[in-house]
């Protein structure tokens, strides 16, 4: 592909991307805080109260794609060209090889609206309370999250519940729809957990009565615990189906990751998800955010993930960075590179370079600050599934 240039991007021309609140976003992989769209009277634009073709050109959308033209890092996009420069393949050159397109003039830095692929973040409504999660991203997480981090304002906690967040329903949404809805060609429904938003059936009612379902790719990313026979039943109505099932570790160690899931009952659906393949459009990738509390068990992971023979997908948390692999003592660095030398996993190797590239064990105290606190409230003990750390978290 001739790309424009070395650092472009190919979403800002074809691709919206909503938080859990509504609020858009340049794309999931930027930096957050930093990838809203600035409106001009101030804040942010949001997908239920803004025209989304005023926001699609907005300054923050123009200069991004300037920015990309003149083979610039945009500061918001620091999370894919870190990884990039020790060898390991970003979204960002991902979306380009799915998604770019030779017969579109890029140089255009004002486009006509054109929604190829949609993010929806329908709400924080969850199930879980996953430890690298937040109030933002998960409602089950607001009552803990005074314990963790600086108290949130009362009035932000209450907005956080999912009872308020009910941005989707609003009629600006389906405005915003009904002026992309010839352009779009997947959505992305993740959350909070998407299986539980009521949202997701007003869209599938919404594509099907103007007869564009069958042309659309619905991707979902799940955490595998809630299995609706509703949201079943609308599938074969579309294209395909891709499930990205977020799954952490093995067993004991992804209850703890992602609290409380019951792994077996997340054995038992995935199964279902795969036997679905054989007479559906329906596609299984399996998903692994990499982070200090997995790392040094990805290997029996990977053992008991075989025996499904499926695309294993491995994101690197970045935020909190105190998670982040890099955080690890050079002593269980060494210890996680032994154990995973000989498995043959897509961007396993580049991940381990990843690792190693900078040491960042200056968070360590903020690891054990919040691994503590978190244990604490959930009579959990992180030496029960990592005792790896017993070195390091004495009295866990």
């Amino acid at each position: 592909m001739n790309m424009p240039s070395k650092t472009f991007c190919v979403l800002p021309w074809m691709h919206v991307a909503t938080n859990a609140a509504g609020t858009l976003r340049v794309c999931c992989n930027s930096t957050p805080g930093k990838n809203g769209l600035e409106h001009p009277e101030g804040g942010k634009y949001k997908l239920h109260k803004h025209d989304l073709r005023e926001a699609w050109n907005s300054k923050t959308m123009t200069t991004i794609r300037q920015q990309f033209l003149d083979n610039e890092r945009p500061e918001m996009c620091e999370r894919c060209f870190r990884e990039e420069d020790v060898g390991v393949k970003s979204a960002r050159q991902s979306w380009n090889e799915g998604w770019y397109d030779s017969t579109v003039d890029y140089t255009d830095i004002t486009p006509p609206t054109k929604a190829q692929y949609i993010d929806l973040r329908l709400g924080n409504l969850c199930n879980l309370k996953c430890r690298m999660c937040n109030p933002y991203a998960s409602n089950q997480w607001v009552d803990e999250w005074n314990k963790i981090e600086d108290p949130l304002p009362e009035e932000e906690l209450e907005r956080l519940n999912s009872d308020t967040m009910s941005w989707p329903n609003k009629r600006m949404v389906w405005e915003n729809f009904m002026n992309v809805a010839d352009t779009i060609e997947e959505v992305y429904l993740t959350g909070g957990e998407p299986t539980l938003a009521l949202a997701q059936f007003r869209l599938f009612d919404f594509l099907i009565e103007r007869g564009l379902n069958e042309n659309i790719t619905l991707k979902y990313n799940t955490n595998l615990t809630n299995v609706p026979q509703r949201m079943i039943d609308y599938w074969d109505k579309f294209k395909r189906v891709k499930l990205n099932a977020s799954i952490d570790a093995y067993g004991a160690l992804n209850r703890y990751i992602r609290y409380p899931t019951n792994w077996k009952l997340v054995e038992r659906n995935l199964a279902k998800f795969i036997e679905m393949e054989k007479t559906s459009g329906v596609r299984v990738q399996i998903h692994s955010t990499i982070q200090i509390y997995n790392m040094l068990h990805l290997d029996k992971w990977f053992d008991w993930i075989q025996k499904f023979d499926k695309f294993v997908y491995l994101n690197i948390l970045n935020h909190p960075e105190y998670l982040n692999v890099r955080v690890l003592p050079t002593e269980l660095k060494q210890l996680a590179t032994e154990r995973l030398e000989k498995y043959n996993i897509e961007k396993l190797d580049s991940t381990i370079d990843y690792m190693w590239a900078e040491d960042w064990h200056d968070r360590w105290p903020d690891l054990i600050k919040y691994t503590k606190t978190l244990d604490s409230s959930r009579k959990e003990n992180i030496l029960d599934v990592v005792p790896e750390f017993e070195k390091w978290i004495p009295s866990a």
